[in-house]
């Protein structure tokens, strides 16, 4: 049911309008003249205003103007026996939501009041999500007092405040960083911190979608471009236009599809699959990547023209470890969080919890620490949450590391409890592992360490070197 104010001068018609809303279950009430209109909309705020043009004192228009210079937020339809085309647009101008000519027909005044209350309902609802994702992502979601988080928030600040990611050619942002930091957070506070905060931010994650669909869902497609094109669709870059594409996991993108992105930041403009039409976009490039796009570029899995032009500007997000006087804050913030979320009681962490957190290195980083204070919440079984509840091992019980190659039935056991490993003699053990397993087939062996035939002659070619 929505409260609706009806603005007619003349009775009888005013009383038809109301009963009729009212058999449609609606709150309805009139005022005959413009004055009493606002009069009666600070006193009620309504959902919609059905308004005449033509009223004694202050006609329709001037009522619009008025309720919206008040901060009214009612939809507005008008209506007039004198309709043409230059009072209608004259009124959407306005800010109408509708215009209705007279004399009325009540099933057609249903039919518009239903559709504009449904219309205003999705854009409140709409509103309500992007005010509250804009809250959640703004840079005071990246909590910490480190050094190393306070260097992070101050690129976002810097380069937020500056008109540069408003303009037509936005630069490029690369966000390096191992899984769980926060690389996705720090994308939507660049974009909800900054001039394009109003447009959209439209994530895409490399890896998650199947490689037939990747071009179509990107670059959108024309009615016939494939079996399954029906329709014409726009892509995801189209969808941006104005705002944000946050590209996770840029360092898996297939590098067939890396030469149109590239083509996309050099012209700025997208072509839909079966389609010879050239798109203007504007659109902000952030990416994110966990892999070492330096290393990708020899062994051919990163075009290294497009690695110049997504790090024109470069955001390292630090790991964990390298913010341990955070570890304690973000915990806090983690169990308030959670504790109301599930509606349980705990307060806070016993000192011991608190030791084990500082002292454990989070390997999973941010994202880790948050899943396991969730579990802790779930599990705890008083006010505070105990070391037992936290799920985390000791350095001391992690000192054997036992590694399971996929696909492969073999495990491979590393003692990091001495100080002679390193990281390259551990990757080395497992391609040797992978290729004693395959028989020494490279293309079997790669297939279970999840990389090209080329990373695997790359990789064993530089360990080659190094032991000449």
């Amino acid at each position: 049911m929505a409260s609706i104010l009806v603005v007619e001068d003349e009775p009888v018609l005013a009383r038809n309008l109301r009963d009729a809303l009212q058999l449609g279950g609606h709150d309805a009430v009139t005022a005959a003249t413009g004055e009493d209109g606002l009069d009666a909309a600070q006193a009620g705020p309504p959902d919609l205003v059905l308004l005449d043009y033509r009223l004694p004192g202050i006609d329709g228009l001037e009522v619009i103007k008025e309720l919206r210079q008040r901060g009214s937020s009612a939809a507005i339809i008008m209506m007039t026996a004198h309709g043409n085309i230059d009072t209608a647009v004259e009124a959407m101008k306005a800010g109408a939501s509708d215009f209705l000519t007279k004399p009325l027909d009540l099933k057609e005044l249903n039919l518009v009041v239903d559709r504009v209350l449904k219309h205003r309902q999705a854009t409140a609802s709409l509103d309500y999500f992007r005010q509250r994702e804009r809250a959640d992502s703004a840079t005071d979601q990246l909590i910490g007092d480190s050094p190393a988080a306070q260097t992070v928030k101050k690129f976002i600040q810097r380069i937020t405040a500056s008109p540069a990611l408003a303009a037509d050619r936005p630069p490029s942002i690369l966000i390096t960083g191992e899984t769980g930091t926060g690389k996705d957070l720090a994308a939507r506070a660049i974009h909800y911190d900054g001039p394009r905060r109003n447009a959209q931010f439209v994530r895409v994650t490399c890896t998650a979608m199947p490689d037939h669909l990747v071009e179509s869902e990107l670059f959108g497609h024309v009615k016939g471009a494939f079996t399954d094109a029906r329709v014409d669709k726009r892509g995801l870059f189209e969808l941006a236009d104005g705002g944000t594409v946050f590209l996770d996991e840029i360092g898996h993108m297939k590098p067939s599809l890396q030469s149109k992105l590239l083509a996309v930041l050099e012209q700025r403009s997208i072509r839909r699959v079966g389609s010879t039409r050239e798109r203007k976009i504007d659109i902000h490039i952030i990416a994110a990547t966990n892999r070492n796009l330096e290393e990708a570029i020899e062994t051919g899995d990163m075009r290294e023209d497009l690695y110049h032009r997504l790090r024109v500007l470069t955001l390292h997000m630090p790991p964990l470890r390298a913010r341990a006087d955070d570890v304690v804050l973000l915990a806090g913030h983690f169990l308030v969080l959670h504790s109301a979320r599930f509606g349980l009681p705990v307060q806070g962490f016993a000192d011991e919890a608190l030791e084990a957190m500082r002292k454990y290195d989070w390997p999973g980083n941010v994202r880790e620490l948050m899943h396991s204070v969730e579990s802790a919440v779930l599990i705890c079984d008083g006010p505070l949450i105990e070391v037992e509840h936290l799920n985390i091992r000791s350095a001391e019980s992690r000192a054997c590391l036992e590694v399971e190659l996929p696909d492969a039935q073999t495990s491979i056991t590393f003692d990091f409890s001495g100080d002679g490993l390193k990281l390259e003699d551990i990757e080395h053990q497992i391609i040797q592992a992978a290729l004693e397993h395959s028989k020494h087939n490279l293309s079997r062996a790669a297939r279970i360490l999840g990389i090209s035939r080329d990373a695997v002659r790359y990789r064993l070619e530089k360990y080659g070197k190094r032991r000449v």
